[in-house]
């Protein structure tokens, strides 16, 4: 713990040096007073660091992340059929859904997923629930949230995040 310390109070501080107008005295003293302060706040949040995934671990969020993608492409078609070619336009409804998604990271991605997807916003997360509460370009949408994949993939990372198989 004690080398990571140095380590990053010397990067920061050459940082400071690389972004400052000149090399003084001044300069120095400020930049290693801030690297100090900087080490030190953040000492605190080195045991928790998150340790190096499993390869299932990894290969279960790969499988996340290209299952996020094709929605996202596929949300992006939908939402330009709907705003082009829809009649009546559009009417966007709220929707709230629970998961049986149970760790903050896990409903923190979901959350993030939710959002990067076109078509849906996540407006809140009850952290005692864990119900969302969703903003959906249409019903459909809405509709087809509450059954996305994404869901129980998420869930599956959690199990084997939590040592579960």
């Amino acid at each position: 713990m004690r080398k990571r310390s140095i380590l990053l109070f010397v990067m920061l501080l050459a940082f400071w040096i690389f972004i400052s107008e000149g090399i003084d005295i001044l300069h120095i003293l400020v930049g290693s007073l801030a690297a100090f302060a900087t080490v030190w706040i953040w000492q605190d949040l080195g045991p928790r660091q998150p340790s190096i995934p499993s390869a299932k671990i990894f290969l279960n969020l790969i499988r996340c992340l290209i299952l996020l993608a094709w929605y996202i492409v596929t949300s992006c078609i939908s939402v330009a059929r709907t705003l082009l070619f829809s009649s009546p336009p559009p009417s966007p409804v709220f929707v709230e859904m629970e998961t049986p998604i149970r760790t903050n990271w896990g409903r923190t991605l979901l959350g993030t997923c939710i959002t990067i997807a076109p078509g849906t916003v996540t407006v809140d997360i009850n952290p005692d629930t864990g119900r969302f509460l969703v903003h959906a370009l249409t019903e459909e949408t809405a509709v087809s949230l509450l059954h996305w994949r994404i869901i129980r993939e998420i869930e599956n990372l959690e199990k084997l995040m939590q040592g579960g198989s």
